[in-house]
């Protein structure tokens, strides 16, 4: 029972394992898609923000030359308003892209030159930038603004107009920020994207979508942990800091200027074909899974099931032993009652020894079988060699006896005959041909051929003619051979030698 509980339990932690086995593998691929998955939004936020630098790059240097030249247009004088000049400087913007804004402020910060013909007294001496040109600074780049005259949230481009150290002015080039939009759209990564320049303080310049109002990042993940000396990189950003959306963020410094672009793809949006594919697995999978442990516990059923029926023909197979064991043993005690009777009968000592020792031979196969708990075959080997010591024990004769028994199985009805056989023989060997002989010699041999078997009885007697000779002895060793479905062949020539063969079961 316990044996086959314990396989019926194996197979479920088999299962169970498989299942398990079948699990991790399923979660390691889960984990190494997404990661694939994590890494390919990574490489498009990274390519994005590489392709944004390199616009604004070449923005900021197109704007730069602008500059430039209109401040050659300007000329080495203050800076004042005149039709020959504001042709120059018109010609001299080139071209910029279409909704640019130019600009020419005089020291104090009032517009004497505009690509708008009616910003007419606009004044720009509390901007940010037009106070950094005054205290000494060659260009500067504004956070994102609004732009006084339209409201429309620009970013701006200022270089400082000087004669030597004299600050005469800037020139100025607003650009809209939505000049974003068309970067955005030609990315494709996705609605909720972002892309953006910042400054290297941290104030927002551009960005799409497009801000209220600028932002300081200067204590944004970016800043604080990114940036440092790297020029370029990738990073989750849990919650945006202008919008609290969870995104990939790709990021590149632009070369030669003070401006960061960033590149942001929303996790949702990255991460959409690994759940689609999470979902077209599980889908198949959680089912199959359903079913394979639905099986793993059919078969443990049934293997329980199995270890019940084996557990009931095991106690039926022990109660059956127990009872042959019984019954042979009952066997054994009645033959030893029987030999007690036979002791108390009336009968000549010969005739009581010799009943005595077949019915010992008869309890012997008995007690062989009980005791090594056989009941369809009894090894004859060590059931000859006892019946040899028990009967030789019962002469007072000194006889050399040599006993060859190979491992014999036979039916305990055969070894019943054997049994007797065996006995007559001895004892006629000891009766007849050891009488007052000291040099007597005994051969008993137990052997198989094929499906055949041998018992071979030989002395060293005077050897006697077995037609004369017609005791009970004799007749009951050739009706036993008979029963074996064998026969008997007694050689006499030096002594007697008796050989009984049998067929095997």
């Amino acid at each position: 029972m316990r044996g086959s509980l314990s396989a019926a339990f194996a197979a479920l932690w088999l299962a169970l394992i498989t299942l398990l086995a079948l699990v991790v593998v399923a979660a390691l691929l889960v984990i190494q898609n997404y990661r694939g998955v994590v890494e390919a939004g990574e490489a498009r936020a990274m390519s994005a923000a590489q392709v944004v630098a390199a616009h604004i790059e070449w923005m900021m240097e197109a704007s730069d030359q602008a500059l430039q030249r209109i401040e050659e247009a300007v000329g080495a004088g203050p800076v004042v308003q005149s039709a020959g000049a504001i042709a120059d400087i018109r010609q001299a913007v080139g071209n910029l892209p279409a909704g640019f804004q130019y600009s020419v402020y005089d020291e104090t910060g009032r517009l004497r030159f505009s690509s708008i013909p009616e910003a007419v007294g606009v004044e720009v001496s509390d901007r940010e930038y037009f106070k950094r040109l005054a205290n000494g600074e060659t260009l500067v780049i504004s956070p994102q603004l609004e732009e006084r005259l339209s409201g429309e949230q620009v970013f701006v481009v200022a270089r400082r107009i000087a004669r030597g150290d004299t600050f005469l002015g800037a020139a100025s080039i607003a650009i809209p920020t939505k000049a974003m939009d068309e970067f955005w759209a030609l990315l494709e990564l996705g609605p909720l994207s972002t892309v953006s320049i910042v400054r290297n303080d941290g104030w927002v310049v551009a960005r799409h979508p497009q801000l209220e109002h600028t932002m300081d990042l200067s204590q944004s993940q970016l800043f604080q942990v990114h940036l440092g000396d790297a020029t370029s990189g990738v990073y989750s950003s849990s919650a945006s800091p202008a919008d609290g959306i969870s995104r990939i963020v790709g990021f590149r410094v632009v070369q030669s200027w003070p401006l960061v672009a960033t590149a942001g793809v929303e996790r949702g949006e990255a991460l959409a074909a690994f759940w689609t594919s999470l979902r077209a697995g599980l889908t198949i999978g959680v089912p199959l899974i359903g079913l394979l442990l639905a099986g793993a516990i059919w078969i443990f059923s049934l293997l329980r099931a199995d270890s019940e029926r084996r557990l009931a023909l095991e106690q039926a197979l022990n109660r059956n032993s127990f009872l042959l064991r019984e019954i042979h043993h009952r066997v054994k005690n009645n033959l030893q009652a029987v030999a007690a009777l036979v002791s108390m009968q009336p009968l000549s000592k010969e005739s009581k020894e010799d009943m005595a020792r077949r019915i010992s031979a008869m309890v012997a196969v008995h007690e062989q079988i009980y005791e090594a708990d056989q009941f369809d075959r009894l090894n004859m080997a060590p059931y000859a060699e006892r019946l040899v010591s028990d009967v030789a024990a019962g002469f007072d004769d000194t006889v050399a006896i040599k006993v060859q028994a190979e491992a014999l199985l036979v039916e305990p009805d055969q070894a019943l005959s054997l049994g007797l056989i065996l006995n007559e023989a001895i004892t006629n060997a000891f009766k007849y041909a050891f009488a007052h002989r000291q040099d007597g010699k005994l051969s008993v041999m137990l052997k198989k051929e094929g499906s055949v078997g041998q018992l071979i009885v030989a002395d060293n007697g005077p050897g006697f003619d077995a037609n004369a000779r017609k005791g009970m002895g004799s007749r009951l060793i050739r009706g036993l051979a008979s029963q074996l479905d064998g026969d008997v062949r007694v050689e006499a020539d030096s002594g007697t030698k008796i050989t009984v063969t049998f067929p095997l079961s």
